[in-house]
C-alpha cells in the first residue's frame, strides 16, 4: 500500500506524536529564544534541496510557522511543557476563524468549539491571576495557538489547489524572516554567544525530526480534511506533551487546568463534527 493510499488522519497523527517532544526539547536546549534559528536553519537546509518555492501560499505559511517556532518553545519553558501544548491547541479558533476569512465557513458545531476554548482560556486565566501561571507563558502559549491555527487554515487553504509541498517543505525557508530577528536581538542582549552548543544539537532534532518530517506528513493529511479535523485529530500532540511534561520534569496540572484541557480536547473534537 502506497503512502498516499493510507487514512489522511494517520499522516496529521504521525505528525503530532513527533510535535509532541518540541517542549520537552526546549527545556533541554536551555536557549529556548535561540533554538528557534537552528531548528529554521537545519530544516531549510533539507528542504531547499527538496522544493524551493517563491510564491504567497509558501511565504504565508512560513511567517505564520516562523511566529509558532519563535513563541511556542519559550511558552513551554514558561508556562510547562503540557500547559503550552494545550494553548497551542487553542487553535480550532483561530482556525476556524481564518477559514471563515478564507471562505469556509464554520456550523453551530464549530461555533461551540469555540465557545469551548474561550471558556477553556478564562479558566487558565484566572489561574495566572492567583499566581499559579506566568501570565507572559500563557500570553505566548495563545500566540502559539493563534499561528498555528493560521497555518492550519492557510495550509487547507492552498493545500487543496494542489500546493501541499509549497505550505510545507517550501515554507520551511521563510519560518528564518521570524526565527533569525528574535534570535539575534536576544543574543545581543544577553551576551550568549557562547552557550550555543546545546540549541545547535537539539535545533538539528527540532530541524529534522519535528519539522521536516512531520510538516510533510501534516501537509498530506490536511489537504484531504478539513482544517478543524486536522486539529482534531492532531490533539494527539497536547496529551503526549502533558505525558512527556509529568514523566521528564513531574509537572503535574491543577484541577482548573485539568478542566481547562479536557474542554480544549471536547472542542476539537466538536469540530471535527
Amino acid at each position: 500500500m502506497g503512502w498516499r493510499r493510507l487514512w489522511p488522519g494517520f499522516y496529521i497523527i504521525i505528525a503530532a506524536s513527533l510535535w509532541s517532544t518540541i517542549g520537552v526539547v526546549s527545556v533541554l536546549s536551555t536557549n529556548p529564544i535561540v533554538l528557534p534559528v537552528f531548528r529554521s536553519i537545519f530544516a531549510s537546509i533539507v528542504a531547499l534541496f527538496i522544493r524551493r518555492s517563491l510564491n504567497r501560499s509558501s511565504l504565508m505559511a512560513g511567517l505564520a510557522l516562523g511566529v509558532l517556532f519563535a513563541a511556542y518553545p519559550i511558552a513551554a519553558v514558561i508556562a510547562g511543557v503540557g500547559l503550552a501544548a494545550f494553548l497551542l491547541y487553542t487553535a480550532p479558533l483561530w482556525a476556524t476563524l481564518i477559514a471563515l476569512i478564507l471562505g469556509e465557513r464554520p456550523g453551530i458545531k464549530g461555533v461551540l468549539g469555540v465557545s469551548l476554548v474561550l471558556v477553556a482560556i478564562v479558566l487558565i486565566g484566572a489561574q495566572s491571576i492567583s499566581g499559579a501561571i506566568n501570565p507572559f507563558g500563557i500570553a505566548l502559549g495563545l500566540l502559539s495557538g493563534i499561528s498555528y491555527g493560521s497555518y492550519i487554515a492557510i495550509a487547507r487553504y492552498y493545500a487543496r489547489g494542489g500546493n501541499e509541498i509549497d505550505v510545507s517543505w517550501g515554507a520551511i525557508p521563510y519560518t528564518l524572516i521570524i526565527t533569525v530577528p528574535v534570535a539575534l536581538v536576544y543574543s545581543f542582549m544577553t551576551h550568549t554567544w557562547g552557550l550555543m552548543v546545546k540549541p545547535i544539537l537539539w535545533g538539528a532534532y527540532l530541524g529534522i525530526v519535528t519539522t521536516v518530517i512531520p510538516y510533510r506528513f501534516f501537509a498530506m493529511g490536511v489537504s484531504k480534511v478539513k482544517a478543524s479535523t486536522a486539529s482534531v485529530i492532531a490533539t494527539v500532540e497536547p496529551v503526549l506533551a502533558a505525558l512527556w511534561g509529568f514523566l521528564f520534569f513531574n509537572q503535574v496540572p491543577t484541577a482548573l487546568t485539568l478542566i481547562a484541557y479536557i474542554l480544549i480536547i471536547m472542542a476539537s473534537v466538536i469540530v471535527s463534527f
